[in-house]
Protein backbone atom coordinates (compact mmCIF):
# COMPACT_ATOMS: atom_id res chain seq x y z
CA UNK A 1 0.00 0.00 0.00
CA UNK A 2 0.99 3.66 -0.38
CA UNK A 3 0.13 6.78 1.08
CA UNK A 4 -0.16 10.30 -0.66
CA UNK A 5 -1.39 13.52 1.31
CA UNK A 6 -2.19 16.93 -0.04
CA UNK A 7 -2.80 19.52 1.85
CA UNK A 8 -6.57 20.68 0.78
CA UNK A 9 -8.21 23.99 0.15
CA UNK A 10 -9.51 25.36 2.93
CA UNK A 11 -13.13 25.19 3.79
CA UNK A 12 -14.78 28.42 4.89
CA UNK A 13 -18.55 28.43 5.56
CA UNK A 14 -20.54 31.04 6.82
CA UNK A 15 -22.91 29.98 9.59
CA UNK A 16 -25.99 31.32 7.95
CA UNK A 17 -28.24 30.27 11.40
CA UNK A 18 -27.93 29.80 14.87
CA UNK A 19 -28.22 26.05 14.87
CA UNK A 20 -24.91 23.82 14.73
CA UNK A 21 -23.61 23.44 11.18
CA UNK A 22 -21.47 21.11 9.43
CA UNK A 23 -18.26 22.75 8.30
CA UNK A 24 -16.01 19.47 6.97
CA UNK A 25 -17.68 15.92 7.05
CA UNK A 26 -16.57 12.99 4.87
CA UNK A 27 -19.19 10.70 3.32
CA UNK A 28 -19.26 7.30 4.80
CA UNK A 29 -17.59 4.80 2.76
CA UNK A 30 -14.80 7.01 1.69
CA UNK A 31 -11.12 5.87 1.66
CA UNK A 32 -9.72 8.70 2.27
CA UNK A 33 -8.75 11.01 5.40
CA UNK A 34 -8.83 14.70 6.17
CA UNK A 35 -6.83 15.84 9.03
CA UNK A 36 -7.62 18.50 10.65
CA UNK A 37 -4.82 20.76 11.81
CA UNK A 38 -6.99 24.00 13.01
CA UNK A 39 -9.02 27.09 11.75
CA UNK A 40 -9.77 30.45 11.37
CA UNK A 41 -12.67 32.08 12.75
CA UNK A 42 -13.99 35.65 11.99
CA UNK A 43 -17.16 37.70 13.29
CA UNK A 44 -17.97 40.40 11.21
CA UNK A 45 -20.48 41.75 13.65
CA UNK A 46 -20.62 45.14 15.84
CA UNK A 47 -21.00 42.61 18.68
CA UNK A 48 -19.19 39.52 20.27
CA UNK A 49 -20.70 36.32 19.50
CA UNK A 50 -19.90 33.28 21.50
CA UNK A 51 -18.50 30.46 18.51
CA UNK A 52 -18.19 26.86 19.64
CA UNK A 53 -16.48 24.24 17.59
CA UNK A 54 -17.36 20.57 17.76
CA UNK A 55 -15.69 17.36 16.14
CA UNK A 56 -19.01 14.78 15.75
CA UNK A 57 -18.62 10.86 15.59
CA UNK A 58 -22.10 9.55 13.75
CA UNK A 59 -24.49 11.83 15.65
CA UNK A 60 -22.36 13.07 19.02
CA UNK A 61 -21.43 16.38 19.17
CA UNK A 62 -17.59 17.19 21.11
CA UNK A 63 -16.86 20.49 21.56
CA UNK A 64 -13.66 21.23 21.02
CA UNK A 65 -13.12 24.96 20.95
CA UNK A 66 -15.40 28.00 23.04
CA UNK A 67 -14.85 31.60 23.16
CA UNK A 68 -16.71 34.76 22.75
CA UNK A 69 -15.17 36.72 19.75
CA UNK A 70 -15.46 40.75 20.38
CA UNK A 71 -16.46 42.78 17.31
CA UNK A 72 -14.82 42.64 14.30
CA UNK A 73 -12.40 40.48 15.64
CA UNK A 74 -10.94 36.72 14.40
CA UNK A 75 -8.83 33.95 15.75
CA UNK A 76 -6.65 31.08 14.59
CA UNK A 77 -6.89 28.09 16.64
CA UNK A 78 -3.94 25.33 15.99
CA UNK A 79 -5.04 22.37 17.70
CA UNK A 80 -3.11 20.25 20.36
CA UNK A 81 -3.19 17.51 18.60
CA UNK A 82 -4.29 17.20 14.72
CA UNK A 83 -8.02 15.72 14.41
CA UNK A 84 -8.84 12.94 11.81
CA UNK A 85 -11.73 12.34 10.21
CA UNK A 86 -11.82 8.83 8.75
CA UNK A 87 -15.36 8.93 6.90
CA UNK A 88 -14.56 4.70 6.11
CA UNK A 89 -15.03 3.42 9.69
CA UNK A 90 -18.09 6.03 10.75
CA UNK A 91 -19.37 9.42 9.88
CA UNK A 92 -17.19 12.04 11.28
CA UNK A 93 -17.56 16.08 10.84
CA UNK A 94 -16.29 19.35 12.04
CA UNK A 95 -19.20 21.52 12.75
CA UNK A 96 -19.76 24.56 14.23
CA UNK A 97 -22.42 26.66 16.06
CA UNK A 98 -22.51 30.74 16.44
CA UNK A 99 -24.92 33.00 18.80
CA UNK A 100 -26.02 35.16 15.46
CA UNK A 101 -26.71 34.29 12.04
CA UNK A 102 -24.49 35.46 9.14
CA UNK A 103 -21.84 37.35 10.64
CA UNK A 104 -18.90 34.51 11.69
CA UNK A 105 -17.13 32.35 9.43
CA UNK A 106 -15.22 29.39 10.60
CA UNK A 107 -12.23 28.18 8.34
CA UNK A 108 -10.88 24.76 8.60
CA UNK A 109 -7.44 24.38 7.78
CA UNK A 110 -6.48 20.15 6.52
CA UNK A 111 -4.58 17.99 4.81
CA UNK A 112 -6.34 14.92 3.18
CA UNK A 113 -4.51 11.31 2.61
CA UNK A 114 -5.93 8.83 0.29
CA UNK A 115 -4.69 4.94 0.36
CA UNK A 116 -4.35 3.05 -3.05
CA UNK A 117 -3.12 -0.01 -4.22
CA UNK A 118 1.08 0.00 -5.00
CA UNK A 119 1.86 0.99 -8.74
Amino acid sequence: MQFSGTIAQPVSVKLSSTSVTDILALAAGRADTATVYGALIVNQDSSARKVTLFWTENTTDYAIYESTLGANESVSIEFDAPIKLMAKSTARKIRAQAAAANVVTVTVLYTISSQRADE
